[in-house]
């Protein structure tokens, strides 16, 4: 079921990316895409809630630069931008191992690595590749300038 609510939602951002104009995706209430931490709330790779994880799995996106914690591994490589096209590039790890994290950790990397666009409605990000939802965020704070 919850597989279905992820799709589902999934058709909504679509339906919605449709609806709207590139400027709703670079900035979406009081969120922008850059200087917010974002923390996972789902990917389409897992079925179901994720499993707690030893650290909360964030993103961060500053002035070409991401990084964030996977729940087990820092994370850290570049990106770029134009229009609702979002590209990282050269993203690397720390290679911890942690028990039960890894499934969550192996999955937002490849989300990460397959993302080729994004969408931002209020406090929730969605990572994209075409129509397809790879990974949704709920904004968690705002990073100060």
């Amino acid at each position: 079921m919850k597989k279905l609510s992820f799709a589902l939602s999934g058709m909504a951002v679509t339906l919605l990316m449709a609806a709207c104009s590139n400027s709703m995706n670079t900035s979406g209430g009081n969120h922008k895409l850059e200087s917010t931490s974002w923390k996972l709330t789902n990917l389409s790779s897992i079925t179901g809630e994720l499993p707690k994880m030893p650290k909360e799995v964030t993103l961060q996106l500053d002035t070409g630069k991401v990084f964030g914690s996977g729940g087990c591994n820092r994370y850290f490589g570049s990106y770029s931008l134009n229009g609702s096209s979002l590209k990282f590039n050269g993203v690397a790890s720390t290679k911890m191992f942690c028990q039960g994290a890894m499934e969550v950790e192996d999955g937002l990397m490849q989300s990460i690595n397959n993302t080729d666009g994004y969408f931002i409605q209020g406090k929730w990000l969605w990572l994209l590749k075409g129509a397809d939802t790879l990974a949704r965020f709920e904004a968690s704070r705002t990073i100060p300038k």
